[in-house]
């Protein structure tokens, strides 16, 4: 028999889902639902390091029709950790010098994510097809390469360090993005008439406590409240570098957010639009070359280099 002593109360239980960031993950869900997204819970996806399934807190898509003919699509694909921390996230952020590059850092999967230009003739990715670096958020004027939280050593002392938890959910973002898009192509089937069927990925981190930027001087550092923040994180891997760019959000900012990424992607959808022509020719000379192929492998080199 349980002692009561060792029951929780209702007041403890509201404390403990407070502090574990499960309301949180509900409220967001909820806000994705009315803004038309459908949304998985806690979906699973695979860790490279382990090889075993783990959980991303939610998995939000929704889409625009470019055409009722073919039904062609365009996605937003969100993915989301929700974290509850107790003291304020930093994000040191710099000058971005070369700014007017980083919508190359936006993911994609899907056809044509390269597109045939006609002067010269070449194969360009689609973020430079469509002028992505015209209005996306990515190309912003200052962006953070380095993060910190703060620990307390004794009653006076505050340190700052990198939180462990911060930084595992920095990687599950990574590695989830990875994950997904690369399942996009392993569930791919050439069809006789091929639609333009895109999906573009944003890896998201939002905080229900204090997010704060940091920029520092000569001698001293400044810290300002901030609501959202672009973090880019750079990987080695196999000998070839990746970049990774996490929108770094606070809840009560979250619905700006995907205000934004609603309106870019209904940008993004008008420009293929414009340019349907063209995007049927890409398709058909890029399935004219990978339908035989098999391995997802071979169908994403096949589809994606230029």
């Amino acid at each position: 028999m349980i002692k009561p002593a060792q029951r929780i109360t209702v007041e403890q239980a509201k404390a403990a889902l407070l502090r574990s960031g499960y309301l949180i993950e509900g409220r967001i869900e909820s806000l994705l639902v009315r803004n038309g997204y459908y949304v998985e819970a806690n979906d699973a996806y695979r860790d490279p390091s382990t090889d075993k399934s783990r959980e991303i807190d939610l998995f939000a898509i929704t889409a625009r029709q470019i055409s009722r003919r073919r039904m062609d699509f365009v996605f937003n694909v969100l993915l989301i950790e929700c974290v509850n921390n107790p003291q304020p996230l930093v994000l040191l952020t710099k000058p971005a010098l070369t700014s007017f590059l980083f919508h190359e850092d936006v993911r994609v999967s899907g056809l044509p994510v390269k597109v045939l230009a006609s002067k010269p003739k070449r194969w360009v990715p689609i973020q430079e097809a469509i002028n992505l670096q015209r209005f996306h958020h990515y190309c912003t004027r200052r962006v953070a390469t380095q993060f910190c939280s703060f620990s307390r050593k004794s009653d006076q002392d505050w340190f700052a360090q990198h939180e462990g938890s911060h930084f595992d959910s920095f990687q599950k973002l990574c590695d989830c993005l990875d994950y997904f898009q690369a399942e996009h192509y392993a569930t791919w089937t050439f069809s006789a008439d091929e639609p333009i069927n895109i999906q573009f990925y944003y890896p998201i981190l939002i905080l229900q406590g204090e997010l704060l930027e940091a920029r520092a001087t000569r001698k001293d550092v400044t810290l300002t409240p901030a609501r959202h923040l672009q973090y880019r994180r750079p990987v080695v891997r196999e000998g070839r570098g990746f970049t990774y760019q996490i929108d770094v959000v606070t809840e009560a900012a979250f619905p700006r957010l995907l205000r934004l990424l609603d309106i870019e992607l209904d940008t993004i959808m008008r420009r293929i639009k414009a340019n349907t022509a063209i995007f049927d020719t890409s398709i058909r000379q890029i399935v004219s070359r990978a339908r035989r192929l098999r391995s997802p492998e071979a169908i994403r080199r096949a589809l994606e280099q230029l």
